[in-house]
């Protein structure tokens, strides 16, 4: 039998991460504004090459492996627009200064024209450093435990995809 009062709580947290995910979109919309005529070619292109920067910053005595995706399915943006989403990641070997690693993201990238960059901290209270340019790309750094991995997630900016069908792959 479903406890009553699990399904409530478990539909809060659902209308309350349902709330977050729009008005993080909607801040990316409104940054998107004066954007025009970027194409799925160079939204990707500009967000792997910050990633591909961030992830070689890594000390190379310290990298186990890295990963990073080079095709993913799309998100929707505003009306047919869309985004493209990255992940890279570089498992570590143990020896990472992560707050020293992170100044230093948070640094090199707050100095390029059209970023804003600035610390924050994930759901579990872990330091990230949120990067975020003018035209709606963005990436986020973390330091993920067991296996100890620098994490970056990246949403592009929007694009015009009208023929889109989801799950297809770019």
């Amino acid at each position: 039998m479903i406890d009553p009062s699990k399904a409530v709580r478990g539909a809060w947290a659902a209308a309350a991460i349902s709330l977050a995910l729009s008005l993080a979109s909607c801040g990316v919309e409104e940054a998107n504004k004066g954007m025009s005529n970027m194409t799925l070619e160079e939204a990707k292109t500009k967000l792997l090459a910050l990633q591909h920067q961030i992830i070689d910053m890594v000390p190379e005595e310290l990298v186990v492996s890295v990963f990073e995706n080079d095709s993913s399915s799309l998100l929707s943006c505003q009306g047919d627009k869309k985004k493209w989403t990255g992940t890279g990641q570089v498992e570590l070997q143990p020896g990472l200064d992560r707050d020293k690693f992170l100044d230093q993201v948070r640094d090199r990238t707050k100095g390029m024209q059209g970023w804003t960059v600035k610390d924050d901290s994930d759901s579990d209270g872990a330091r990230t450093v949120d990067i975020l340019h003018d035209d709606g790309t963005h990436l986020i750094v973390g330091i993920w435990d067991g296996p100890e991995s620098v994490q970056i997630d990246g949403f592009s900016a929007c694009f015009d995809l009208p023929d889109y069908e989801y799950g297809e792959k770019y």
